[in-house]
């Protein structure tokens, strides 16, 4: 009888300590210490707070927003080398909805008082601006992949992007389980397929279609129908890239937080920190209980 694999979310603190092993973590943690400077006394000094303001408005929104942009240009324009479709993905309203879901997530985050957690909130807006970001790159370029491919070969190419997420999203949590509680990895059918699709699929998938749009018919450019596979595998590779960056760069690193927050005393000892230090004068005016 196989054992049930254990959850990332149910390990005793000292097994919650092997997170600091964790080599991509560690990748965070410069940035992680930098921004917990900023947040010594309880809260974002006013400076912090303005910059804040600042890049929130340039790059979350500003980029977003220029995304929009580009979009509606893509739509109007006369010159553009690959058809696009008729009716825009990436509309004011989709934007808007987009910005709202962001701003929640920051208005929620203000709930968020402990001292040792704020870096982990400011990091946090950070990851999802990035996957808001990749989202309305998607919405443009689905416009692009309407117009110029099948609707299998679209399928086909999401099926393969999904194939690596889950590939990648398998890899990290057999790494986090075996780090916290020394788990021997067991490779199922699942993997195996997901192995052989990851390794073979995107190529399998890319001379299928230089096979259809360059052979098959011959009125086609060759040298735009390159260009345009080039165009692909770029976008291919941008969304393996920025969901690898949030599975192994920011799964455990905000499994860590999680940890902080359900062991905080546990932790507050273990870094040696005093009450004011870890919880912040004003989280502990509010909780006298934490000072018997």
């Amino acid at each position: 009888m196989k054992s049930m694999k254990k959850s990332i979310f149910k390990a005793s603190f000292e097994e919650s300590l092997n997170l600091e092993d964790d080599g991509f973590r560690k990748l965070q943690q410069e940035q992680h210490d930098k921004i917990a400077k900023f947040f010594k006394k309880g809260q974002a000094s006013l400076w912090f707070r303005i910059r804040s303001f600042i890049v929130g408005l340039i790059c979350p929104v500003g980029f977003n927003f220029m995304l929009l942009i580009v979009s509606m240009a893509f739509h109007e324009s006369d010159t553009l080398t690959l058809p696009i479709a008729k009716h825009e993905s990436l509309t004011v309203n989709v934007f808007l909805i987009l910005l709202l879901i962001w701003l929640f997530l920051v208005i929620l985050g203000k709930f968020i008082k402990r001292v040792y957690l704020l870096p982990y909130r400011y990091q946090f807006h950070a990851f999802t601006s990035l996957l808001w970001f990749l989202l309305e790159i998607d919405l443009v370029v689905n416009d692009i992949l309407l117009a110029n491919l099948a609707f299998w070969e679209i399928i086909a190419i999401y099926g393969v992007i999904m194939v690596f997420i889950y590939m990648m999203l398998s890899m990290e949590l057999t790494g986090l389980r075996k780090l916290m509680y020394d788990e021997e990895r067991q490779v199922t059918f699942r993997d195996k397929v997901a192995r052989i699709i990851s390794i073979y699929g995107m190529g399998i998938l890319g001379i299928g279609i230089v096979i259809k749009h360059i052979f098959g018919i011959f009125t086609v450019d060759i040298s735009n129908s390159m260009k345009a596979l080039g165009f692909l595998l770029l976008w291919v590779f941008s969304n393996i890239l920025v969901i690898a960056i949030i599975v192994f760069i920011g799964l455990p690193y905000f499994l860590q937080a999680y940890y902080k927050w359900k062991y905080p005393e546990e932790y507050r000892k273990w870094e040696g920190k005093s009450l004011e230090e870890w919880y912040g004068k004003k989280y502990l005016k509010k909780h006298k209980e934490l000072l018997k």
